[in-house]
């Protein structure tokens, strides 16, 4: 049971479940510590988180079906497909999973369940023939994460300052930097399978360069966020010393930048698998730690 459970990398599923679960809250706040719960629409929205889940739990299952021979040479430790669970096997669990997400995303609604389908078909071609493409490839899966967010507002029904489409522009950066990390990383199983990421064609080099240019992106966007933000209680003449509105920028100031900037050092000296596999854990902690920032914005 236990090669099952791995297969579909709990811990980013319970992440996606978390960011859609978190962004619904804050965007039904009337407070820093209140929440309108009756603005949350039920069963749509759970219907939406398990729409992304199972989704998701399909593509890492087929994704690994297609990696059988590069993840021999780059993970040879955490194969499942034919260590632990048959090739027959994981068809039929990628096939069940993603199925039961096409009918949550049909019940909780058409859209819903046209993205499913999209995302679905999207993630059997980056599987098969995109990532082995490089940038197509990324981009794609950036696209999705960023996505993973902004559908999130269709399980609410009034917005009240959750930055849907801010917080979904920057995971689809963040995602896209961290993308260029694991290519890097893969780098030499990859090559026995004559993919053309980007670090194959271009060199970690220029990779770690391009990574860091959507990191600074990222940290120049909060940034310039924080300062119009630390500014604003200033100019605010009802309440000019309210400090829930001192939190949010402080959050970004304080801990999503020197973070990103730390993340930035590290890319900057990588050089071999190991170093990229400690960028790739610290971008995932910097999503996390962003994630939670949205619920110290003002509602």
């Amino acid at each position: 049971m236990r090669p099952y459970l791995a297969i579909i990398r709990p811990k980013n599923i319970l992440l996606t479940l978390l960011t859609q679960a978190v962004f619904m809250i804050a965007a039904s706040r009337t407070g820093f510590l209140t929440v309108n719960w009756s603005n949350i629409v039920v069963p749509e929205s759970i219907l939406i988180i398990l729409t992304c889940c199972l989704t998701a739990a399909g593509g890492y299952i087929i994704n690994d079906l297609f990696d059988v021979d590069t993840d021999h040479i780059n993970r040879p430790n955490k194969r499942i497909i034919k260590r632990h669970i048959s090739h027959k096997a994981a068809i039929f669990y990628y096939a069940v999973l993603t199925l039961l997400g096409q009918i949550c995303g049909y019940w909780a609604g058409l859209g819903i369940g046209l993205f499913a389908s999209s995302i679905a078909i999207l993630l059997y071609f980056y599987s098969s023939d995109l990532k082995a493409m490089g940038l197509p490839g990324n981009l794609l899966i950036a696209f999705m994460s960023g996505s993973v967010i902004y559908i999130a507002s269709r399980g609410i029904h009034e917005i009240n300052n959750a930055y849907f489409a801010e917080y979904a522009f920057l995971a689809f950066l963040l995602t896209m930097a961290r993308e260029l990390v694991k290519d890097a990383e893969d780098i030499e199983g990859d090559k026995t399978q004559d993919c053309e990421t980007f670090p194959i064609v271009h060199g970690t080099k220029k990779t770690n360069i391009l990574s860091n240019v959507f990191l600074a992106t990222i940290a120049l966007f909060l940034g310039t966020a924080s300062y119009l933000l630390f500014v604003d209680p200033f100019l605010n003449v009802k309440e000019p010393f309210n400090i829930t509105a001192w939190m949010f920028p402080a959050y970004l100031t304080l801990i999503l930048i020197p973070m990103l900037l730390r993340g930035i050092f590290m890319t900057a000296k990588a050089e071999n698998k190991r170093d990229y596999k400690k960028i790739s854990k610290w971008l995932k902690l910097t999503m996390l730690m962003g994630l939670f920032s949205v619920l110290f914005s003002q509602p």
